[in-house]
């Protein structure tokens, strides 16, 4: 997880504390309730249920105990025709381990053959007798873990992807502007953006995980539904804003990076093709002002920002729309640049809408 911290160890420690009542819970269920004499198998199975969202804690717990099921399934014809032998050993490995490649297992597929050759070699000519108590400790951890993780705060980790997505805003907008100062002075700022560059793709991957990490923890969560979000098993378009405005903010840094990659084409390029000073400052200032507009997203008060913006950007644009324009050879910098800050500024456009 790319975000530590006291927030990182709370959820730690609250993640930890349900793993301990759903363990326990779960042995003093099947051993009172259910007459187990020793399932250790429940609590192994309720840890299953603990982990940081509700969706992939059902998923695990099914998985786990689809195959719990397949194993021992496949130990038991092999226990009581075969044994606990070599034979009964090398048979049931094969079978589970081609069992096991079945794809929905996902991450629980090694437990096809860890439970087939345990059954086998505790059970061997009684696996039955011995399998089935154990496939009921599994269902009881399974039911207990997915109770507890329910029922004592379910993880939302909303907050920690909106805080994620305005720290991405506020890098975005801080990289514009070291890019405007590049475009003006590129010998003195070329190395700034690298570094601004770098951090920028170290956010950007940081909170595109924390914003999958909401959206996951939104789904099946009664919470969600206890904050006004509709309880559902898969995404809801819509229902929380930070996905679009990280989608948005991913468009607009890779359209940053397009400019900044534009820019440095220009160093070695044909001096008769490189813009002029008046073209750059002016490209400057359409950045400064793109690079502001970031920096209140997702609001813009009145849209005046975003006027100004785009009356600046049909300014620049304005003389190179006629025929005739462009510069000898294919590449045209003046268009190239103007053509990526016109998809940044209505990618912000977009996301304000």
């Amino acid at each position: 997880m790319p975000f530590a911290g006291r927030r990182y160890w709370d959820e730690r420690a609250k993640l930890t504390l349900k793993a301990v009542l759903a363990a326990v819970t779960a042995w003093l269920v099947a051993k009172y309730v259910f007459g187990e004499p020793q399932p250790y198998f429940a609590p192994l199975a309720a840890l299953l249920g603990v982990y940081p969202t509700v969706v992939r804690s059902v998923r695990e717990s099914l998985a786990y105990g689809g195959g719990f099921v397949i194993g021992a399934a496949l130990a038991i014809p092999v226990g009581l025709l075969v044994g606990p032998n070599v034979a009964g050993i090398a048979i049931v490995v094969v079978l589970a381990m081609m069992a096991s490649g079945w794809r929905r297992l996902g991450a629980q597929a090694s437990q096809v053959p860890f439970t087939a050759v345990f059954a086998l070699l505790l059970g061997g000519h009684g696996v039955v007798g011995y399998t089935l108590p154990r496939l009921a400790d599994v269902a009881v951890g399974l039911v207990v873990g997915l109770g507890v993780n329910a029922a004592v705060f379910p993880p939302l980790y909303l907050r920690r992807g909106e805080y994620a997505v305005r720290e991405m805003r506020e890098t975005l907008a801080d990289a514009l502007g070291t890019l405007a100062d590049d475009v003006v002075e590129p010998a003195e700022w070329s190395s700034l953006w690298q570094e601004r560059e770098s951090r920028l793709v170290s956010v950007q991957e940081q909170a595109r995980y924390a914003v999958e990490q909401g959206e996951a923890s939104l789904r099946a969560n009664p919470r969600a539904k206890l904050r006004g979000y509709r309880l559902r098993w898969r995404d809801v378009p819509g229902q929380w804003p930070a996905p679009r405005l990280m989608t948005m903010l991913d468009h607009a840094t890779a359209y940053s990076r397009s400019i900044a990659a534009t820019l440095r084409r220009l160093a070695d390029a044909d001096e008769a093709v490189v813009p002029g000073e008046d073209f750059l400052r002016g490209y400057a200032e359409v950045l400064r002002t793109l690079g502001g507009l970031v920096r209140e997203l997702p609001d813009v008060p009145d849209g005046a920002a975003l006027a100004e913006a785009e009356k600046m950007q049909d300014e620049m644009e304005r003389p190179h729309l006629g025929p005739r324009t462009d510069a000898p050879g294919l590449w045209d910098p003046h268009k190239e640049l103007l053509r990526l800050s016109r998809l940044l500024l209505d990618d912000l456009r977009d996301g304000r809408a």
